[in-house]
């Protein structure tokens, strides 16, 4: 919901929805930022397949922003999917975090944040 749409509401309504938003939330312990994606490598041999351009892999790798620096790591294909879930769930809360602080700082507005 936008801003404006929330200007809509009143704060009683504002109130109901920021706790349903809440409850919505889950598995906070399984928060893995960062986006999941798929590359094609080059190895060291001279006479490989890679060098004319026919990559190995896909291979998945997580990039993560950390300490200022953007850093990425492998992946292996055995945890991709555990991996692909805990991304999904980080964006499923962040969504919802978000969505709460804009009703927060509607609330602000109003004078009505508790």
């Amino acid at each position: 919901m936008t801003g404006s749409e929330l200007s809509t509401l009143s704060v009683r309504q504002l109130r109901a929805r920021r706790r349903r938003v809440t409850a919505g939330i889950v598995d906070v312990e399984q928060t893995l930022r960062g986006v999941l994606l798929s590359r094609g490598r080059r190895c060291s041999s001279e006479g490989c397949h890679c060098r004319r351009g026919e990559l190995h892999g896909p291979y998945a790798y997580l990039s993560v922003y950390e300490d200022g620096r953007s850093r990425t790591l492998y992946v292996p294909a055995a945890v991709e999917p555990v991996v692909a879930g805990r991304v999904g769930v980080t964006q499923h809360n962040e969504a919802l975090l978000s969505e709460i602080s804009r009703i927060n700082l509607e609330l602000l507005r109003r004078r009505a944040l508790e």
